[in-house]
């Protein structure tokens, strides 16, 4: 199957998350030739990197995916046709997803920030004062992010590479062997390449992941993962046009239509129930909200749970306009015989039966790793070995 190649238009902040927990990674800089740079060491760069504040900018990336990912409900979430991003070098940011029928919006500054869905006609709203300063910079993101789910949440945050590489950088940078393997120019602009390898003690299907790093505001503008056995990357997200300079200030600015169905929250109380509920699956205090993290580094594995109707829901099958992606793509066609099949179904045709202390479930491979669905809704994903997710559900 040809990769999918999708042009975004992109300049801010973001970081994607798939099924397996995967990092982004983006195209090669093309035929240009390899700038000549100051010799920089590995841990310069890096530390310079994750120091630097990135200025206003705004900018044009492509994204390629190979994951291979299944058409189950959740997994779209890298399915979306455009993406434009501004920031202001400040606080403020707005990213306009673009899919086939509906656009995404995501606006964030000084005092609140919004998500809206055109198709839904909804939005949501956090707030925030200067008491809940502190907290709203922590919740504002994912908060309004949550606006069309776990994957409106992904194609929000995957939308900038400098934000994406940046966190990456910062997340593996302890469990990583770091090294300054040339220059490349990206987007017209000349940058270092660093390569970060995981440690032997890792337990990871991922061989390396490149970043090319602007050698003048240290942003980085390109991302690249590589799977163990493949010379191109699995998923790739760079700029291949980016320019440094002040965006209009009406971009930070949200009114919804008229009649859109407005959500507001105020960020002192989502701080509050983070804090009650602190570390708890499902509950706005775990990680990503209802994602918990078992293990760190390059092995991490997300662990949480598919929504309690979703196994039961009915997938588009031939003639059927439900489900998340229907009888097409991973399946080539297949659906059930009715023309319906629920995901527990689905799982059970596309997956592999797998047990542990964990109870039961499917695993599903995709290009990198991939999730294991147990049969009472629990997931486990990762770039990792299928014994990894077994091992992280038990740990539950």
């Amino acid at each position: 199957m040809r990769p999918r190649t999708k042009a975004l238009v992109a300049a801010g902040s973001g970081i994607a998350v798939g099924l397996g927990g995967l990092a982004l990674t983006a195209l090669p800089a093309g035929a240009d030739d390899d700038p000549v740079l100051p010799a920089i060491d590995a841990e310069q760069l890096v530390t310079s990197t994750l120091e630097a504040t990135p200025p206003a900018f705004d900018g044009v990336a492509e994204v390629t995916n190979e994951l291979g990912l299944p058409a189950v409900p959740g997994a779209d979430a890298l399915d979306f046709e455009s993406v434009r991003v501004f920031h202001d070098g400040a606080e403020s940011a707005r990213v306009q997803v673009e899919r086939p029928t509906s656009e995404l919006t995501f606006v964030r500054n000084a005092d609140e920030a919004w998500a809206y869905d055109s198709q839904e006609n909804s939005a949501r709203h956090l707030t925030w004062d200067d008491a809940d300063l502190a907290a709203a910079r922590a919740q504002a993101e994912q908060h309004a992010g949550k606006l069309a789910g776990e994957q409106g949440h992904a194609e929000a945050r995957m939308a900038d590479p400098a934000q994406a590489a940046t966190e990456i950088i910062e997340r593996l940078r302890p469990t990583s062997d770091i090294a300054v393997d040339g220059t490349a120019r990206v987007a017209d602009r000349a940058a270092y390449e660093l390569v970060l390898t995981p440690k032997p003690t890792e337990k990871t299907l991922l061989r390396e992941i490149t970043v090319a790093i602007d050698e003048q505001t240290r942003v980085p503008l390109r991302l690249e993962v590589y799977a163990n056995g493949t010379s191109e990357p699995v998923l790739a997200l760079g700029f291949t046009e980016f320019e440094v300079g002040a965006q209009d200030a009406g971009l930070f600015e949200f009114t919804p239509p008229a009649g859109a169905d407005v959500e507001t929250t105020d960020a002192g109380d989502v701080a509050q129930a983070r804090g009650e509920h602190a570390g708890q699956a499902g509950e706005p205090g775990g990680p990503g909200e209802g994602l918990t993290t078992v293990g760190d580094g390059w092995d991490a594995v997300l662990v949480g749970t598919v929504p309690a109707d979703a196994l039961g829901q009915d997938l588009a099958g031939p003639g059927s306009d439900g489900g998340a992606a229907g009888s097409e793509g991973f399946l080539g066609g297949a659906g059930s015989a009715g023309g319906e099949q629920d995901l527990a179904g689905l799982l059970a045709q596309i997956g592999q039966p797998v047990s542990g202390e964990f109870g039961s479930g499917s695993y599903v491979r995709i290009a990198v790793g991939g999730a294991i669905v147990t049969d009472d809704g629990r997931v486990a994903a990762g770039a990792v070995p299928q014994q990894v997710l077994v091992d992280a559900l038990d740990q539950q």
